[in-house]
């Protein structure tokens, strides 16, 4: 066996190297579903989120590098006579890999031989060093930068232990939390600290900086998920997962969908961050040689394992001294766990079947009214007060039907659009997305006759909500939005309101009276808050930043909630517009009137901004006015409404049977008595809640694994409920599904067709 010379020696192992990373990485490039008998799990675990996929793919391509490399390096790959052309053979196989051109079978088969020539080749040379009398003892230490390390731990620690803002919990509970944080973490940081410093050694020359692109990337990285929960309730992994659609990941979206513009100096300053974060690597780097840190990889490894095993013998004891609230707290507040030891969840666990929706069949109305659907984005219930909103208050006591408190469905725009649209609470969201086809309402009311227009001041290809509630058009003859004449669009979000409400009104003037369904979106209120410059506001100090305080004031607060409100007040004046157009030109009597908003906006009441992360009452609480034909009546009071409601009460004001809408999880506003709300979401970073049930000063929260998944959950258990006296706590399961079923006696039956108790395991 000759020593491979020279630059023949650092082909063979950039091949190796190179090889063994495709290779790992193919399965999930390639999106495959590891399938063992009947288990099976996605190659990407969180399809679509920029963040996720960044750290699983670094973390794949970083083992199969250093099972390459290593097996070139450390295992006498480079010593054997045929080295270079296995390196090649593996860097083949991963390319062919990756290229589609390999059976899955064929690649697994390939990776078995890559571990097992890896441990062939490993036990060799144990054997070969044992001979030559080389000891582990005898290999001198390795640089240790153990001040970056010390700083990126107690990052991970801290950035965990945000989420003690979010939850109510004792302080034994508290305590036990971090307790079990930071002995996760300080596995999983020396765990990967170990794989670097094997990554450095066992890497080509050339490519060894790469492991201090890791680490600076993990610094900004945790830097960013802290300041983004500080700032908006949510770290940088939620906020990339929430917004994208299926396996899609569009950036230019979701800062769309932020109002979020990078311009030049925005540029300057992440080539500034960028900069800091490679000068700090560097000091780290320089403070920790200063100061004599130096170890061997397999310290790292040794300590890793010793805090996953006082890990697993703190969970496994826990029982004795942390309750069941407890306990469960640590499961669902974070999605990364070392034990596989699980505490019950929740106060109840329930097996469940949403019931399906049925979808409207056609033909069949009595009646062709015109519809006008207002939906405007971002307004809370509160918010309608007569100082702000002084037409709507007029217009809700003297012409809307009496209605109580009313609910979004979800807290997200592209979610509550799709209830109203639909009928479908927002769990039946993705499977629709992936239907492409016209919402039931649009599709309803064009089998009978109507015609359908949809004008929007803002983008409907945002999460791909064009797809997801209009198809490929076949149930609309007119969709305008500024996607689709930029020129007629004015650069300001109020005026692009303006403009739609002329359009809208020459629509109005140019059809005959009836058989016209007419949906507007109005997005003056969207974060930061838009009104014209015509337009006089009802508060004259307001914040005038566009970029909202890191740690906001209480004076700051009180200016930012007066240029919300200010919005709103906008479209007050703007709404009185459109009722008072259809009044002079005699189209508002016969006319079906809703208007609502899409979902809140938290401003602090909880320590957060905007929306998209809980379902609280400030981000789900919306007003909905309903204004019913003349002939029709005014309507009967009703006691709370939600979007659900919106498809049968239209359906039923044109005058379809009550066989086309009584299947849908909600009821017309025309069908009085009390009735339970359903919200649901997959956008749950502040609580973990996903669903919220409501009625009569009641409310139960419910949960799911992997609840930021959008999906039909099939085991869902209760978090928490509360009524007017405050928490309700119960001393069994059973008890629990008891309150259930008294407090939400029509939710079973309306929204469900199979809700069972899961017995608990012994």
């Amino acid at each position: 066996m000759e020593q491979c010379p020279g630059k023949r020696d650092w082909i063979g192992h950039f091949l190796a190297w190179l090889g063994g990373g495709l290779i790992v990485l193919t399965p999930f490039f390639g999106s495959w579903v590891i399938r063992i008998g009947t288990f099976q799990v996605p190659a990407r675990l969180w399809p679509g989120n920029f963040i996720i996929c960044l750290m699983a793919g670094g973390t794949l391509l970083t083992i199969g590098t250093l099972l390459g490399g290593g097996w070139w390096t450390a295992a006498g790959g480079r010593n054997h006579r045929h080295g270079i052309w296995i390196a090649t053979g593996l860097t083949a196989f991963g390319a062919a890999g990756w290229a589609g051109w390999l059976p899955q079978a064929v690649h697994w088969i390939g990776l078995a031989a890559l571990l097992a020539l890896l441990a062939v080749a490993g036990i060799r040379t144990l054997v070969r060093r044992r001979k030559s009398g080389v000891r582990m003892a005898d290999i001198p230490p390795m640089p240790f930068n153990g001040v970056l390390f010390v700083l990126i731990l107690l990052l991970c620690v801290a950035s965990d232990s945000m989420v003690l803002a979010k939850l109510e919990a004792s302080r034994t509970a508290v305590a036990t939390f971090v307790v079990v944080r930071v002995l996760t973490q300080l596995s999983l940081v020396s765990l990967a600290w170990w794989a670097v410093h094997l990554f450095v050694r066992w890497s080509p020359r050339g490519t060894r900086w790469l492991a201090g692109v890791m680490l600076g990337t993990a610094l900004l990285g945790l830097l960013a998920e802290i300041g983004m929960n500080q700032l908006w309730g949510k770290g940088l992994t939620l906020f990339f997962g929430e917004f994208a659609a299926g396996d899609k990941f569009d950036l230019v979206r979701i800062m769309e969908g932020g109002n979020v513009k990078l311009g030049v100096a925005g540029g300057f300053g992440i080539v500034g961050a960028l900069l800091a974060v490679v000068g700090f690597y560097h000091a780290t780097k320089w403070l920790s040689a200063k100061v004599h840190l130096r170890l061997q990889p397999r310290a790292l490894f040794m300590l890793s394992l010793g805090a996953w095993m006082a890990l697993m013998l703190e969970q496994s004891t826990e029982r004795f001294w942390n309750d069941r609230a407890g306990h469960w707290l640590q499961r669902r507040a974070l999605m990364l766990h070392l034990c596989p030891y699980l505490s019950e969840p929740g106060w109840a666990t329930f097996q469940v079947t949403f019931r399906e929706q049925v979808r409207p069949t056609g033909a069949g109305a009595t009646r062709k009214p015109d519809v006008h659907l207002l939906i405007i984005e971002t307004l809370r219930a509160d918010a309608i007060r007569p100082e702000i909103a002084p037409f709507l208050c007029r217009w809700r006591e003297t012409e809307c039907q009496p209605i109580g408190r009313t609910h979004s469905c979800a807290n997200a725009t592209h979610l509550s659009w799709f209830s109203i649209l639909s009928g479908y609470p927002s769990v039946f969201w993705d499977r629709c997305r992936q239907a492409q086809r016209p919402a039931p309402l649009l599709e309803s009311l064009h089998a009978n006759g109507y015609r359908n227009e949809v004008r929007s001041a803002a983008i409907f290809d945002y999460v791909e909500m064009d797809t997801t509630n209009f198809g490929h058009g076949e149930a609309t003859e007119e969709m305008v939005t500024v996607r689709v004449h930029p020129e007629a669009w004015p650069p300001h979000c109020s005026d692009r309101d303006l403009r739609v409400r002329d359009l809208w009104q020459q629509s109005v003037v140019s059809r005959p009276s009836g058989g016209t369904c007419r949906v507007m979106a109005i997005e003056s209120p969207h974060y930061p808050f838009y009104w014209p410059a015509s337009f006089k506001p009802p508060h004259p100090d307001f914040f005038t930043s566009m970029v909202f305080p890191f740690k906001p004031s209480q004076e700051n607060i009180r200016l930012i909630r007066n240029r919300y409100e200010n919005s709103v007040a906008f479209v007050d004046h703007l709404v009185e517009g459109y009722i008072a157009f259809l009044k002079a030109n005699d189209r508002y009597d016969n006319a079906m009137i809703v208007v609502t908003g899409d979902h809140g906006e938290e401003l602090q009441e909880r320590g957060f901004w905007f929306h998209a992360s809980a379902l609280t009452r400030e981000q789900t609480e919306v007003p909905i006015f309903v204004k019913w034909p003349k002939e029709m009546g005014r309507g009967e009071p009703v006691d709370q409404a939600s979007h659900l409601d919106i498809v049968p009460s239209i359906l039923d004001a044109i005058g379809c049977p009550p066989s086309q809408w009584e299947g849908l999880a909600g009821r017309s506003l025309r069908q009085t008595g009390e009735r339970s709300v359903l919200l649901t979401t997959h956008y749950a970073s502040q609580n973990g809640e996903g669903m919220h049930w409501r009625r009569g000063g009641y409310e139960a929260a419910f949960s799911w694994h992997k609840i930021w998944v959008p999906g039909i959950p099939e085991r869902m258990w209760l978090d928490r409920m509360t009524g007017p006296g405050g928490p309700l706590r119960f001393e069994t399961p059973q008890q629990a599904e008891a309150a259930l079923r008294e407090h939400f006696p029509d939710a079973f039956g309306r929204w469900f067709t199979r809700f069972e108790l899961e017995p608990e395991e012994k």
